[in-house]
C-alpha cells in the first residue's frame, strides 16, 4: 500500500507539471518496489516504467530508455 501510495502522489505531481517533486518520488519507488518485490514482479515493472516516462517527460531520453530497455529485458 505505502508502495502504491507514494506512486499515486508522484503521479499526480507529473499530472500538475511538477516533475521536480515527481521523480524523486518514482525514484525511491523503484528503489523500494527492487528492493521488497523484485525486479520482475510486475508492480516494480510499472514503477520503472513509470520512472521512465517521467524521465522522457523532462526530455532526459539518455536515463528514460536504459529504464524501458530493462523493463523490455524483465518482462
Amino acid at each position: 500500500d505505502t508502495l502504491s501510495s507514494r506512486n499515486n502522489l508522484a503521479y499526480a505531481y507529473q499530472a500538475m507539471g511538477d516533475l521536480g517533486r515527481a521523480i524523486p518520488l518514482y525514484e525511491a519507488n523503484l528503489a523500494d518496489s527492487e528492493r521488497v518485490l523484485g525486479p520482475d514482479h510486475p508492480d516494480t515493472l510499472s514503477s520503472r516504467n513509470n520512472l521512465a516516462y517521467a524521465y522522457q517527460a523532462m526530455g532526459d531520453l539518455g536515463r528514460a530508455i536504459p529504464l524501458y530497455e530493462a523493463n523490455l529485458a524483465d518482462s
